[in-house]
Order: C-alpha cells, then structure tokens, then sequence
C-alpha cells in the first residue's frame, strides 16, 4: 500500500511538472527591457517570502498568467514559487482566441490537478482587468476553489480597479497582491477581502514586502486568515 502511494505522488509530481516544461519550451522571445519588467518578474521574490510563509511539504503550485510574461522571466522566478511537489504553468494567450472560451478550459484544467493534489496554491498573474474578472467569473463557475486551496491574485493594477474581483476573493481563501513599481523601488502591498462586505469596500491590508524590509506583517490578520467558522448547537 505505501509503495503504491508513493508511485501515486511520483505520477503527480511529473504530471504538475512536465506541464511547465511543455510551455517554456513553445515561447522563448527576447527578455523585455528593464523598464518593461512583466509583474510575474517585479513580485517573485514578494511571492516566494509569501510562500515560504504559509507551504508545507506536500502542496504545490498552479501558476496561470495571460501570456505577458515570457519564458525568460519564467526561468527567471521559477525558483522563488516555492512549490515542494512540483509546478504546473498553465498560459493564456487572447492573440486571435476567445479569451473567455480558453479561459473555461483552463480552469477546467488547473481543477483537475487541483483535485488530484494534496495542497495547491494557485497563482493567478495578470494586469488585465477582463481578464482577471473572467477568470474570477469561472473559478466561481467550475468551482476551482475549496478552502484547502489558496489563491493568490497579483496585479498592478490599483485597488479601486479591481472592486470586479470582490465576490471571488471575499468568499474564498485568497490574497490580493498588488504590485507598485518605480525606477527607484519594487513595492508589494498585501490584502485581504473580508466576507459579508459590500463590494465597494476597501479590502484589508496584511502585509507588504520591499526589497530592504522583506516581509512585513500586520499584527491583527494572517496573510490567510480564517474567514469562516462552523457553529455548532446542542
């Protein structure tokens, strides 16, 4: 029974894992100039502080962006999206597609892995708005997220942008990371989206990270604070 177990999570590892390589290997363009750097790039090290907080050794990562990020970047943070067992990278790309038929089918996809995985952490990375809504609108949908799964959102668009995406992460265990980027400095500030709150809101903040100060958290909420509590009654 252990022995079959442990093939079981062997078959899991290179399932998660060979679907990054399958990507990487299909798009290598020219890295951008630094003035340009995709925000995957400008919060890897924001998100491998987050994830080196909050991973156990059994869970890993769906990484989904909107195509922005090229390989090069890719390899660039690959080792800061802490992921023990393994890594699944999964691209979409709106160049003559229907962004939101392609998106159903990814989700579809990252569910999958989803529910044949221990712990998954899923990393969703776009500065599009559309494109961060429709996939808020099927994950809802294809209900790719139970409480075990963490999400992670991380964008540089500002708060009052994404007041679309509050459903989403008021109702599941998420974290909004929103990137501000000058010539000078790389900022990364943290929220949370509390339930039962109207969707004009302000989220609240739990942490932020900066090159100099690393990780810096709030004294009154986790990065992933529980939301939800069962009552029971005699």
């Amino acid at each position: 029974m252990a022995g079959r177990a442990r093939s079981i999570a062997w078959a899991r590892l290179v399932i998660i894992s060979s679907l990054a390589v399958t990507w990487c290997l299909g798009r290598l363009p020219l890295p951008a100039s630094l003035g340009k750097l995709p925000t995957l790039t400008l919060a890897g090290e924001a998100l491998q502080a987050v994830l080196s907080e909050v991973t156990v050794d059994h869970c890993s990562v769906i990484l989904l962006t909107d195509g922005i990020a090229s390989s090069t970047h890719f390899f660039m943070v690959k080792d800061q999206l802490v992921a023990p067992w393994g890594m699944a990278v999964l691209e979409v790309s709106a160049e003559g597609q229907d962004t939101n038929l392609t998106l159903s089918l990814v989700v579809g996809q990252a569910q999958r892995l989803r529910q044949v995985s221990w712990c998954v952490t899923v990393v969703v990375v776009s500065d599009d708005l559309t494109f961060l809504a429709t996939f808020a609108q099927w994950s809802l949908k294809g209900r790719l997220l139970v409480w075990s799964t963490r999400l992670l959102v991380v964008t540089r668009l500002p708060l009052h942008h994404l007041q679309h995406l509050h459903t989403l992460l008021s109702r599941r265990n998420a974290l909004l990371v929103v990137v501000d980027y000058t010539a000078t400095i790389t900022k990364c500030s943290m929220y949370v989206h509390l339930p039962y709150t109207p969707q004009a809101s302000r989220p609240r903040w739990v942490a932020s990270w900066t090159p100099r100060q690393g990780l810096a958290l709030s004294a009154t909420l986790q990065l992933f604070p529980e939301k939800f509590y069962r009552l029971c009654f005699n």
